[in-house]
């Protein structure tokens, strides 16, 4: 039994050498990479990346969009005994400047031009810097900034393989094999040491929920330093022998993703949401016969799904239902997403909110939520298959204990917990309960069938002013399900009442607009448009109808800007970051509870170039009372 990641590729290598380990579109065409080439290609970098002054232990950082370049670097430093580190491609200058310092790393791995200029204020830290997209780069090489082919030649002289060997002979299942982000919500994000062994294990935990067979296709768009992209591109890739095709370019994913028709797909909440918000958005904006089919058809399956989740029987009629609207509508909306040959479907990263959840069960997708952290290798809680009720993101996966502590927290035990933090010893110790268990930081409970239902960060669970308990990101959650609400900050700790700051989805809510004649110039023209504030109120409204009296948004604001990782009001895998949109929209905060109907905002903003301002008059509305009404509280 393989006990190291790199052992699994030695295993695929020699049983099955000319199969294909990974594809990638280049010019229009898909070049495919055997399990054997794989490898020679790990070890030749390897023994460069030797060479060039990467030692066991230090650090190897990658900077890119996902790639076969990527895996081979990764690959080739855990060959090695060193420690690879991803850095998000969107990440500013700044960011890549931090965890080059903070890591100390030897060198650094990236795609091209554009991320090479992030790297060039840095280089006097760096014993080297590798480049993967070479064309037109030669300019830049010098002793220290090289052609990535070129590192692989390097590696293939004798005395670099032999030392590579020598390397490989002592790594074991305890060497620490990723320095994963964490996602940083509420601070700079933090590097979870995950070993081989941890991987592993994560692996085969979640292999309990998605059986991915070896040979099956899988697509890898998702930014790999999250810890579920990584999970799935590299070490599913290894230990179940998939084969895992990567896109042209970040703007040809949708169109690629459809060549594909992947075998398993995994996307995070803000991706589900953004899915079903488009297919609801233009079947409202299509013709008749169409728009009336889609409703017809959708609301079948709709029904179907949901009597498949309460456990009762679906009946001769709407079974017969089912099987005409299936082909009429499911069918053509599965191919458009890529989704027409999907086994598997899995959600992470944040709970999915049950609306969209069903959306997707009633297509036809077995989809199903996977719960964990970095610090647990993506997995600790899942659906299991048939199990799936959409509230809920499951039961414990085997080999991992959940408990609930007194305050509310998630807490998690298992061979897939991390080592610790890296150069972080305080924030280990604190992670840690004094008998071992991981503290998650999110809040949850166990329903009567034993699943874990998700509350969100336990910091940010609270109570009304009349002691009522609030959620916010439950209540987030159901907004999100409009087609024309991109994202929702719900507010209401220690407040009288609930009330909300919207980011609307712009290219849904711009269609929409068009469609009505109504006259924009920008995004922030569209967020003051009294009209637009109406469609708002109503999706609130409709929202909200099932929840209690005082669980229901009763003030909102449309924010001026789309919320943005640049300016740290989200993460980079699109978690808000509360702290820092309460305090950036303080004045907007207070307004919604003071009687305002209108406030001006100063915000600065921050581009790739620079620094800006952002001065705009945000108008206040009551859901329930038109913007010319609005109803004032002391």
């Amino acid at each position: 039994m393989s006990q190291t990641l790199i052992e699994f590729l030695a295993h695929h290598a020699q049983t099955r050498p000319n199969a294909p380990a990974m594809r990638v579109k280049r010019l229009g065409v898909w070049e495919t990479t055997s399990w054997a080439h794989l490898k020679e290609k790990v070890e030749q970098l390897a023994g460069g990346l030797l060479e060039l002054g990467l030692e066991p232990g230090r650090v190897l950082a990658i900077l890119g969009q996902n790639a076969p370049e990527w895996v081979i670097s990764e690959l080739a430093a855990q060959t090695v005994g060193a420690m690879p580190m991803g850095i998000y491609a969107d990440a500013m200058p700044e960011e890549v400047g931090y965890f080059i310092e903070f890591s100390e790393c030897a060198g650094i791995v990236v795609s091209d031009e554009e991320q090479l200029d992030k790297v060039l204020p840095h280089l006097d830290k760096l014993k080297f810097v590798l480049v993967w997209e070479e064309a037109g780069m030669s300019k830049y090489w010098n002793e220290r900034v090289r052609p990535f082919s070129s590192v692989l030649e390097l590696g293939q002289a004798e005395k670099n393989r032999q030392a590579v060997r020598a390397a490989q002979a002592q790594v074991g299942p305890d060497t620490v094999a990723l320095l994963a982000p964490t996602s940083g919500t509420t601070a700079r994000s933090k590097l979870a040491m995950l070993t081989h062994a941890q991987l592993i294990a994560g692996a085969e935990a979640g292999r309990e929920t998605i059986s991915i067979r070896g040979g099956e296709w899988v697509f890898s768009y998702l930014p790999l330093p999250w810890i579920g992209e990584q999970m799935l591109t590299v070490v599913r890739n290894l230990t179940d022998g998939t084969v895992v095709h990567f896109p042209e370019d970040v703007i040809t994913v949708r169109e690629d993703v459809k060549e594909v028709q992947p075998d398993f797909y995994l996307a995070p909440a803000r991706l589900w949401e953004d899915a079903a918000a488009i297919v609801r958005s233009r079947m409202e904006d299509a013709d008749g016969l169409k728009k009336a089919v889609y409703r017809w058809g959708m609301g079948v399956l709709l029904e179907c799904a949901q009597r498949e989740f309460r456990k009762e029987p679906i009946g001769f009629g709407l079974n017969l239902a089912r099987a005409l609207a299936y082909p009429l509508v499911a069918r053509p909306l599965r191919a458009r997403m890529g989704l027409a040959a999907c086994r598997i479907a899995a959600t992470g990263g944040a709970p999915l909110g049950p609306e969209v959840f069903t959306f997707f069960r009633a297509l036809g997708v077995d989809i199903r939520q996977v719960y964990g952290q970095s610090e647990t290798a993506a997995t600790s809680v899942a659906h299991l298959p048939g199990d799936t009720p959409p509230e809920t993101v499951g039961k414990p996966l085997p080999n991992t204990q959940v408990r609930i502590a007194e305050d509310g927290e998630i807490q998690v035990k298992g061979r897939q917990v991390f080592a610790g933090y890296f150069k972080n010893e305080a924030a280990t110790r604190e992670t840690f309960t004094e008998d071992g268990w991981f503290r998650t930081g999110d809040a949850g409970f166990f329903n009567e069938n034993g699943h874990l239902v998700l509350l969100g960060r336990l910091k940010e669970v609270g109570a009304l002013a009349d002691g009522t308990r609030f959620a916010p990101q439950f209540l987030e959650n159901r907004l999100k399900y409009s087609p024309y609400i991109r994202e929702a900050v719900v507010i209401g700790h220690g407040k009288p009442f609930v009330t909300a700051l919207i980011e609307l989805d712009p290219e849904n809510t711009q269609n929409w607009a068009r469609k009505r004649g109504i006259i924009f110039t920008t995004y922030q023209s569209l967020t003051s448009n009294p009209q637009v504030y109406e469609l708002i109120a109503q999706e609130l409204r409709m929202a909200c109808e099932s929840l209690p009296e005082e669980l229901k948004v009763r003030r909102f604001a449309i924010l001026p800007k789309e919320l943005h990782a640049d300016d740290e009001e989200i993460t980079r895998t699109r978690k808000v970051k509360r702290g820092t949109v309460e305090a950036r929209y303080a004045a907007l905060l207070a307004a919604l509870y003071d009687g305002s109907r209108k406030v001006k905002l100063t915000l600065p903003i921050r581009y790739l170039e620079g620094q800006g301002t952002l001065e705009a008059e945000v108008q206040i509305a009551d859901v329930g009372r038109p913007m010319d009404e609005p109803k004032v509280r002391a």
